[in-house]
């Protein structure tokens, strides 16, 4: 069955933020006297979802999760940095909508944030749909994509999911849509694994066309 749709991750995926969030959660470990995180690999090697586990799994304990992921979420939405889509991103996204490939934005952002991180790349109007989540402090685009899904003209097997971490891969599973890997956004892939994974934006073109 042929893809009708593409639905992107944002952060990681399409929005080149790896080296900013991995800034910002060195400060709150600093902050809560944890050490902190020491390279790009490193944070790729040890992020997942859900939240909490990956907080524990740097040193944050159960029950400071909350405080320190509040933390967090004010030094992000404290930094101004400049930060540019991946390359090819736009490209990839005007070459998808000229095969006549319909394309959504799911996001594990509070939608007024997303929008502040949209807001710099005009690039909301290149989606049929922008879907956000509501509770920062449980970070999963499933039920909204669920939704969206279930509203939407579209087959599950008709969807691919793009996405950089284990998240994107549960959820594609979960609703049978089919999911590609990008191998440079927040999460590295396990050695060995089978998933279709790709280095740059351009080459999803080559997965949809195949």
């Amino acid at each position: 069955m042929a893809v009708r749709v593409v639905c992107w991750d944002w952060n990681g995926t399409l929005l080149d933020d790896v080296e900013r969030c991995l800034r910002v959660m060195n400060a709150v470990l600093a902050e809560f006297g944890r050490p902190v995180i020491a390279d790009v690999d490193a944070y790729r090697a040890v992020f997942r979802f859900p939240l909490d586990r990956f907080y524990a799994d740097v040193g944050i304990e159960a029950s400071q999760y909350r405080s320190a992921a509040g933390r967090y979420l004010e030094l992000l939405e404290a930094d101004a940095t400049d930060v540019a889509l991946h390359a090819d991103a736009q490209a990839t996204i005007d070459a998808l909508r000229a095969r006549g490939i319909a394309q959504v934005l799911a996001s594990a952002t509070r939608a007024p944030l997303l929008a502040a991180q949209l807001r710099p790349h005009d690039i909301a109007h290149s989606f049929d749909a922008v879907l956000s989540i509501t509770d920062a402090y449980q970070a999963s685009k499933r039920d909204v994509i669920a939704t969206w899904l279930a509203d939407s003209r579209y087959d599950a097997e008709e969807v691919l999911l793009i996405g950089d971490t284990n998240h994107d891969h549960e959820i594609a599973d979960e609703l049978g849509a089919r999911f590609v890997h990008f191998d440079n956004g927040h999460q590295a892939l396990p050695h060995g694994s089978a998933r279709v994974r790709i280095g740059a934006l351009g080459e999803l073109l080559t997965v949809v066309d195949g």
